[in-house]
């Protein structure tokens, strides 16, 4: 067995010729991915900066539209402020006219005083120079004030401009330095199952694949893994509009009333979860698992070894914290604006950060730092209770909102710690979900305030409206699931993160929920250091540096 390797070595070395001709090759390849890859780069940096194009054109319409509804609503103000003026004078006049012509009543029969109808028409018209100066001058104050409100309107959009070409530049550095996505990501949202795939190998084991130069149809996968994943956002921000629908009486769009099928309280939060899980998870059980992954059934009953019961405990802990954060997320949902509930919900990612801190002893860069404080004065900004015209329970509201993120933050941690594939995980999540709303609602039937109510005419909007959450929670999971294959988890983590933004949009368009300046300003600062914070975790992390040997 010695004796052919030998000569195979005696023949490679003795011709230089065949080796050369080899790394040039080798050497030309590289180039050729180089060059491809830069290719593909450039081209997406191209994509961005059209989107960032046509996002500027349709703020710059939003605007003009802005001043053109200011512009009429402060024409008809004057016309009705002109009209009220010319019913009082007039109103007036006549009084001052009939006692100064007929000052005993006599009529006609006395002969009138043109002096002092002459003196009653100067003072007239000096009363309405003096009226007219003010009106002026309430109309000037009134376009300053305009003006301003416009200026910093400005100056908010370039702030924003600004924002965004500095993200849409530290993405563009991230594309180049990583370029094979990161295999592992956290969900964006409930409604979002991304949990880790089971990776055994330890850091310095495991080996990069050699990529390869992306052919046409990889392209065109990456697409449409996006259009997926944004179509799986918009659907989980579409559900959370349809709860509030059914615990708030809504006008939809703009045409008719409809909603307000159970009131906002504990136990109708559970009721809706439960009639939700009902559906979804037997559906998910015995129709979207097998035909997914033909193995959800032997995974799941490996965990009930004695070897892999730590798994079963992360993975059913997991389920509960899931169901703790939409029962509050519920709550949130009925008594303050969509999109501020979906805000200060989106506070778990700073909360994963200090638990990971904790747990995992991954301790936070600078720039999470500043985006955990960021993120919490974005949510401050967009309570309701320090704005005007807000309607609902503000405190419950936000402080169930905040509950929500918490109990989500605890879920993104136990996935990290289970590392159980997608399907089966999802399974166990649905069932405990469904097993734990409906054990609360049997036990909490005879504690105040636990128990639902719903008036017998209101069932069946109730169920259209469970189904629609159904469909949507569904319809989210199968997009999600598709999608992440074709562009990664940790870009579609990335698409997920502009979950208040997108909610917000919703719910105006929708419900016609508006929110003031100060909720938008929150709602921008959470949007965009969410979306840094998944940004970062693209970053690949190196491993922890090994003691020299002695």
């Amino acid at each position: 067995m010695g004796q052919p390797e030998n000569d195979m070595e005696t023949q490679g070395g003795n011709n230089p010729q065949t080796a050369q001709d080899t790394l040039n090759l080798l050497t030309e390849g590289l180039q050729s991915l180089q060059q491809n890859l830069l290719a593909q780069l450039n081209q997406e940096v191209t994509q961005l900066q059209s989107q960032k194009s046509r996002l500027s054109g349709e703020i710059e319409e939003l605007r003009s539209q802005y001043r053109q509804v200011q512009s009429q609503e402060q024409i008809e103000q004057q016309q009705q402020w002109a009209q009220q003026l010319a019913q009082v004078l007039a109103t007036h006049l006549q009084e001052q006219l009939r006692q100064q012509f007929d000052p005993s009543g006599a009529g006609a029969d006395q002969p009138p005083s043109y002096d002092n109808a002459n003196s009653l028409l100067l003072s007239l018209d000096a009363t309405l120079s003096t009226t007219l100066k003010t009106l002026q001058q309430d109309i000037s104050s009134y376009q300053s004030a305009l003006s301003q409100q416009l200026g910093r309107m400005q100056t908010l959009e370039q702030q924003g401009e600004a924002i965004l070409e500095a993200l849409v530049s530290r993405i563009k550095v991230q594309l180049q330095q990583n370029i094979q996505p990161s295999t592992r990501s956290l969900p964006s949202r409930p409604g979002q199952y991304l949990p880790e795939q089971p990776n055994d190998r330890e850091p310095s084991q495991q080996i990069s694949p050699v990529p390869s130069v992306p052919p046409t149809p990889q392209q065109t996968n990456f697409k449409t893994g996006l259009l997926l994943i944004l179509l799986s956002s918009l659907t989980l921000s579409f559900q959370n509009v349809v709860t509030r629908v059914i615990l708030k009486e809504q006008s939809i769009l703009g045409m008719i009333k409809l909603g307000g099928f159970i009131t906002p309280s504990p136990g109708n939060s559970l009721l809706i979860l439960a009639m939700r899980m009902i559906i979804v998870a037997p559906l998910m059980a015995f129709i979207i698992a097998p035909w997914r992954y033909p193995n959800t059934y032997r995974d799941i009953r490996q965990l009930g070894n004695p070897d892999q019961r730590g798994r079963l405990f992360s993975v059913v802990g997991s389920g509960f914290f899931l169901f703790l954060s939409q029962f509050f997320i519920y709550i949130a949902l009925g008594n303050i604006p969509t999109g501020v509930a979906t805000t200060i919900f989106f506070i778990y990612p700073t909360v994963t950060i200090l638990l990971a801190w904790l747990i995992f002893r991954d301790k936070p860069t600078f720039l999470l730092i500043l985006a955990t404080i960021s993120i919490y004065i974005g949510g401050f900004l967009t309570i309701p209770s320090l704005t005007t015209g807000a309607k609902g329970n503000y405190t419950l509201g936000a402080i169930t909102a905040i509950a929500s993120g918490i109990a989500f933050a605890v879920y993104v941690i136990l996935i990290k710690v289970s590392k159980l594939h997608p399907i089966p995980f999802s399974v166990v999540n649905f069932t405990t979900i469904l097993f734990f709303s409906g054990l609360v609602l049997l036990v909490g039937s005879a504690v105040p305030g636990l128990g639902f109510t719903v008036k017998p005419t209101m069932w069946p909007g109730l169920w259209v409206g469970a189904l629609v959450l159904t469909v949507t929670t569904l319809f989210g999971y199968l997009l999600n699931n598709f999608g992440v294959p074709m562009i990664g988890p940790a870009l579609a983590s990335v698409v997920g993160a502009s979950g208040p933004a997108l909610t917000v949009i919703m719910a105006f368009f929708i419900i016609n929920e508006k929110l003031v300046l100060l909720q938008v300003l929150g709602v921008v600062l959470v949007t965009v250091w969410v979306l840094g914070i998944s940004v970062e975790n693209t970053k690949p992390k190196a491993p922890p540096a090994q003691p020299a040997r002695k």
